[in-house]
């Protein structure tokens, strides 16, 4: 187990991966990797020593300037002070949940959807919270109605936009953070699917995760680069996609769980991807903004498998680059685990930090850098096909 430690009013955890320190920070929920020197200067502010203390026992440990060593130990313990602050960003909702729970709005549209074996009951307000959510479950709609186990709403309060699940309020949000919105939504969406709740969760990956019912690879990258041709291309080899763009991890198991949300393909995608999905070609562009058009392919899920889930053992971060032919390596573990924080969201549960911070380190990472389609294809097969 990770180390938990509480000095000068910082509580963290620990853990030691080769010459570097993986640290996470409960204040804020964060997690940083420190190697020397910044994990000297971490450790002498934990001691209680004053800056210019450090900066002065570090100019003689390293034989820099006075000014370097100043400079240097200021921007450790500014980035350490603003990792050992609380979240500012927080749902103030309980402030006025009983107005909001019994708050009626007559809905722009009503749609019934499928999630598994579970019909759940979406009604928006407006023609735009419609289009937060609808276009990538429309796949999953039911033309009749029967019973269903959930109703969630969204909706517009006093210029915020409010989520509410049978009947009790669950986030607010202003107009900038729909992007914690759908977040939010899909959390409870995907709790409805499995019979879970947020307490049974690790953390959500954006990436997409694609399994041979065997065993189950991330793909994640920075938007744009690849992630989703790449899932697409191997969905279309008769690997089975479990989620595209959002994963959710089980704390217990480190499984990933089906969510069949459709895959936005971006323009630059679509001729390659049409030939092997050729709807493709007659969906409606969606303008996202004016720089970026999808259009949405429909996740092709095995009704049976729906509700399965392997254990993730690897992670390949996906890069498309015209220049580079093709390029597959394994990562050094403390760079994975960098690349991987930058794309998950862990869930702020007691325990959760220490479980990842176990777990993290029996992740094996790679780098696909490629634009020979042909062979990350190949290059990822031959991965799936060591046990």
């Amino acid at each position: 187990m990770p180390k938990e430690h509480s000095m000068q009013s910082i509580p963290y955890l620990r853990k030691k991966i080769g010459n570097s320190n993986l640290l996470w920070f409960e204040n804020s929920n964060s997690y940083v990797q420190l190697e020397e020197p910044a994990w000297y200067v971490f450790n002498q502010f934990l001691k209680r020593c004053k800056p210019k203390t450090i900066a002065k026992a570090f100019e003689n440990r390293y034989g820099t300037t006075h000014n370097e060593s100043l400079t240097f130990v200021t921007e450790i313990l500014t980035q350490i002070r603003k990792l050992n602050q609380s979240d500012t960003i927080e749902n103030n909702f309980n402030n006025f949940s009983d107005r909001l729970n019994d708050y009626h709005f007559n809905p722009y549209s009503i749609h019934h959807y499928l999630l598994g074996t579970k019909q759940i009951t979406f009604a928006f307000e407006s023609r735009l919270f419609e289009y937060y959510i609808h276009p990538l479950i429309s796949h999953l709609e039911l033309v009749t109605e029967s019973e269903t186990s959930a109703l969630l709403e969204l909706f517009q309060y006093q210029g915020k936009i409010a989520f509410r699940l049978n009947g009790e309020v669950r986030g607010v949000w202003s107009a900038d953070e729909t992007h914690l919105a759908k977040g939010l939504i899909f959390m409870a969406m995907i709790n409805l699917m499995h019979t879970k709740t947020d307490a049974d969760w690790l953390m959500t990956v954006h990436a997409s995760a694609i399994t041979n019912k065997r065993k189950t690879i991330l793909f994640s990258a920075p938007p744009g680069s690849g992630k989703t041709t790449m899932a697409a291309l191997l969905q279309s080899r008769g690997f089975e996609l479990i989620s595209d763009d959002f994963v959710p991890i089980d704390r217990q198991s480190f499984s990933a769980y089906p969510f069949p949300i459709a895959m936005s393909v971006k323009q630059g995608s679509m001729e390659l991807l049409i030939a092997h999905f050729p709807a493709l070609e007659h969906k409606q562009l969606n303008h996202i903004s004016s720089e970026k058009s999808v259009r949405y392919l429909a996740a092709e899920m095995d009704p049976v498998y729906s509700g399965s889930a392997y254990p993730v053992h690897e992670m390949v971060f996906i890069e498309y680059n015209d220049s580079v032919d093709f390029v597959f390596e394994k990562l050094a573990i403390t760079d994975g685990i960098k690349l991987l924080l930058d794309q998950a969201w862990v869930v702020p549960n007691p325990g959760n930090s220490g479980i990842l911070l176990d777990w993290i380190t029996s992740i094996s990472f790679f780098k696909l850098t490629y634009s020979n389609n042909e062979k990350g294809i190949n290059a990822i097969t031959e991965l799936f096909s060591h046990e």
